[in-house]
């Protein structure tokens, strides 16, 4: 009697990873953080008004990731005739897809490697259920993620044209995603003979939306490189550099532990691949090398920037030395236990990583993630965001310093530097004038059209109580708290017009 067929890879991968893609979205589906829902709320304004961003009323361009809206706008033209305008629902079934797409390109390299798939799931769940890339579900984290693999596959498969389109939309996805870029086709021999077919290719993909996005929106790039760059109230001892260990690591430790423990054996099992890199020309370990150098570079290139240390600025390398640290060990290993040993790893794995979140133990879907820094817990937000939105109608109102949730759920023109181009235009003025002279003139020519009129009437304001400057008796406020991270606070809504 013959012996069944097994299922190939190229589709229980992805199968596997759209179910570990689906978890992962109802798990954290309550608890998104409040950027998530600037996103969010780019996408359904794109998606139910064909208009971009973030209030219905007001053009912007603070959208880190063009590639993320479109694809959530596309989610919530999916869902709708079912679920109706349902955010968490849309962006569960695009993770989900990613998920799926992710362990597709790992399960590229294995059957490159010749290894076991068994690695390429273990790589996909001790990424995917890492507590800093949990903490950020929403933004572009998977997206960037399931794009890198794709440069890997596209890489270690010898196809530049394909490597062109898929940096193309990487960039679409995270500007700063030309660092793994550059380094994987450094890393590839195949690219880099016909490197003008992939950067032309990539032009191909990526251009048009910069020239929309320049001509239309007044810059090419997203209004956030002006924001992160120039934001400074985490404290000096608090920048990227430092802040996992004097931001992070004081409140949430063990979700800290964990989210870097992976990138650590990464960066051992880098060095591995290193030493042994110029004695190979394996298109697989020339990849995984590149995929880890290029985590590394990341981290070196945000440090020098010194940018706040929002956790999802973590997640490219901590995720990308990760894949390196399983699926580099599944290389190393290949003539050793080539099945036993995929197999223990995949369960200590799992069994590791569940054990280790903080937040496993609380009521699921969680409530908030186990790295949360917001002034309120997500359901808090949603509350008083449809208060706000009932009281101030058609007035516009000042954020609080958070906006997010608050503008996703009041319905109402919510003002500050991320939704309205006329209030960020000071700094976009101080941050050309304080850079160097090559990134000033860049800088002017990105900003060249850009005219985003008078700052327009806010008739009403919120404002934390606890700010150094109390607000005013109110028409109406909230307490709020957040998880464990913060204490007790309360929110104000003042008429500021007088």
């Amino acid at each position: 009697m013959p012996t069944p067929a097994r299922p190939s890879s190229r589709v229980v991968l992805p199968l596997f990873g759209a179910v570990v893609g689906a978890l992962l979205s109802w798990t954290t589906s309550r608890g998104l953080i409040d950027d998530t829902y600037i996103t969010l709320a780019y996408a359904r304004n794109l998606a139910e008004h064909f208009h971009w961003g973030m209030t219905p009323g007001i053009t912007s361009n603070s959208a880190t990731s063009p590639l993320n809206v479109g694809l959530l706008a596309l989610g919530f033209l999916l869902v709708g005739p079912f679920a109706g305008a349902d955010g968490e629902l849309a962006l569960g079934g695009v993770t989900t897809v990613l998920a799926a797409v992710a362990a597709g390109c790992a399960g590229v390299v294995t059957r490159r490697a010749g290894i076991s798939a068994w690695w390429a799931g273990a790589a996909v769940v001790v990424v995917l259920a890492n507590p800093l890339l949990v903490s950020a579900v929403g933004l572009e984290v998977v997206l960037v993620f399931a794009a890198v693999l794709a440069l890997l596959a596209a890489g270690v498969a010898g196809r530049p044209a394909l490597y062109g389109v898929v940096a193309g939309l990487a960039l679409l996805a995270r500007l700063d995603t030309v660092v793994f870029i550059v380094v994987l086709a450094l890393f590839s021999g195949p690219v880099l003979r016909r490197l003008h077919v992939a950067v032309l290719t990539c032009c191909a993909v990526s251009l048009p939306w910069f020239a929309v996005s320049w001509w239309f929106l007044g810059s090419a790039i997203p209004d956030t490189f002006v924001i992160k760059t120039n934001q400074k109230n985490f404290g000096p001892d608090r920048t990227y550099l430092q802040g996992l260990w004097t931001h992070y690591w004081p409140n949430t430790p063990v979700a800290v532990g964990v989210g870097v423990a992976g990138a650590a054996l990464g960066v051992v099992v880098l060095v591995l691949l290193l030493v042994r890199l110029v004695r190979t020309r394996d298109a697989v370990r020339r990849g995984l090398t590149g995929l880890g150098v290029g985590g590394v570079a990341y981290f070196g290139v945000y440090s020098v920037l010194g940018v706040p240390p929002y956790q999802w600025y973590y997640v490219p390398p901590a995720a990308t030395l990760s894949f390196v640290a399983v699926l580099g060990l599944g290389v190393l290993l290949h003539d050793r236990a080539r099945y036993v040993v995929p197999v223990v790893t995949a369960l200590a794995a799992v069994g590791g990583l569940a054990a280790s979140v903080p937040a496993a133990a609380l009521p699921l879907p969680w409530a908030y993630p186990p790295v949360f820094g917001n002034f309120a817990t997500p359901a808090q937000y949603r509350a008083i965001g449809a208060d706000v939105g009932a009281i101030v109608g058609n007035e516009r109102v000042t954020a609080p310093g958070e906006i997010g949730l608050l503008a996703y759920s009041c319905d109402c023109e919510i003002v500050d530097q991320f939704s309205d181009p006329a209030v960020l235009q000071p700094l976009v003025e101080t941050r050309i004038e304080e850079a160097d002279p090559v990134l000033q003139q860049l800088l002017r020519w990105n900003y060249a059209r850009r005219d985003p009129g008078p700052v327009q009437p806010q008739p009403w304001a919120l404002r934390w109580r606890s700010a150094a400057v109390p607000p005013p008796a109110g028409v109406a406020e909230w307490t709020t708290t957040a998880g464990t991270w913060r204490t007790e606070d309360v929110l104000v809504l003042f008429r500021a017009d007088g």
